[in-house]
């Protein structure tokens, strides 16, 4: 039996929209304006600029919360858009940008307040529709979201974070050829919108269309060559057609970038298995471990390590503790089930195999037919 086939099925391709960049996808809309307050000095004189308006301090107030933002700085960013609304209750754009703010601090209500009360002022702007649906993108609440994606592409046919995220939409589930052509739309209106790039080529890899996700995932690195997990994804596809020096060598550019990428890590420890250098598999699997102790893919490669050297205590052991991290990792119960089966403990192995093949291990339908009798 071939228990490295189950160990393949471990490799992490990470897609990005589940780590949003929320400047990134704000930059579009984002209307920047410089107030410049002058100094002149004559000899002993000084000129200094007159009071501000409300509506220029509104202003001001908003340009400090969006250089706050694009800064990670939640605090101050919520801070400046607070002190704009006060010197200009009626302006939307604080309002909606504050939303994305509380957001991502997790303050969904007051989040969702905030964006409702722009669109009051105005329900004809795509961007504040769009910032609405990122809400509900946190909230886990995808009909929510896609009603609001159809509103701001209602409006704005050529927004390019509704179409992408569209494309997402339709990925989780498991509708590509949907989400594809919602990245090509995204991608032709931005060719070097670098998350259609990335995703389209998530999308044509689960179609088993490795070659397209290859080429996807190159222009990615053309456009900016600087991210772990686009290099991480094109060695995933490269080990889906077997060319695992090739595989390896991106593994080690993600890892290049940052050595502390755990997908990367465990994707070349799967590719050093397939590969046939189990020393150098389990030297990256421990190096995961020690980042993450209880990271449960590669506590169970581990287990499959220990099974192929016949050392079924430690396989058994590892499996536990790969199930103990993660109770729905199948792979974890099928590797138990062939540590117990080994160790002649043949009940507690056709409960794992059982178990499973309820999570979707398809592999253990033929060993259970095999090996368990009801």
């Amino acid at each position: 039996m071939d228990v490295f086939a189950v160990s393949a099925n471990f490799e992490i391709s990470i897609l990005v929209h589940l780590k949003l960049n929320l400047l990134e996808l704000q930059k579009h809309f984002f209307c920047l304006f410089i107030s410049l307050s002058l100094f002149c000095r004559a000899q002993d004189t000084i000129k200094v600029s007159a009071p501000l308006s409300p509506d220029e301090l509104a202003e001001k107030e908003f340009n400090a919360g969006l250089d706050a933002f694009s800064k990670n700085d939640l605090n101050n960013a919520e801070e400046h858009f607070s002190a704009s609304l006060a010197a200009k209750p009626g302006f939307d754009k604080p309002l909606s940008n504050r939303a994305v703010v509380y957001a991502r601090q997790k303050k969904f209500d007051q989040a969702l307040a905030d964006v409702n009360r722009a669109l009051a002022i105005n329900n004809e702007n795509a961007d504040f529709h769009f910032n609405k649906s990122l809400i509900f993108f946190y909230l886990n609440k995808s009909d929510s979201q896609s009603t609001s994606l159809l509103k701001c592409l209602k409006i704005n046919k050529q927004h390019v974070e509704g179409l992408y995220y569209s494309g997402i939409l339709h990925y989780e589930k498991n509708e590509f050829d949907s989400a594809i052509t919602f990245f090509n739309q995204s991608i032709a209106v931005d060719p070097k919108h670098l998350n259609s790039w990335n995703d389209r080529g998530s999308a044509k890899r689960a179609k088993a269309d490795y070659l397209g996700a290859i080429a996807d995932y190159k222009q990615a690195t053309m456009i900016d060559s600087s991210k772990s997990f686009i290099h991480n994804n094109l060695g995933s596809a490269f080990r889906s057609i077997n060319k695992l020096n090739e595989a390896i060598s991106c593994y080690n550019r993600a890892l290049i970038i940052d050595s502390r990428y755990t997908p990367a890590l465990l994707n070349r420890g799967v590719a050093h298995l397939d590969n046939d250098n189990a020393k150098a598999a389990e030297a990256d699997f421990n190096a995961v471990l020690k980042l993450e102790p209880k990271n449960s893919f590669a506590l169970n490669n581990l287990a499959s390590l220990a099974i192929k050297s016949h050392n079924y205590e430690k396989a058994e052991s590892l499996s536990n503790q790969a199930i103990s991290a993660d109770q729905k990792n199948g792979f974890a119960y099928y590797n138990r089930g062939i540590a117990r089966q080994m160790l002649r403990n043949e009940q507690g192995s056709c409960a794992d195999w059982k178990k499973a093949l309820e999570l979707g291990v398809t592999n253990a339908r033929a060993i259970i037919n095999t090996s368990c009798i009801d």
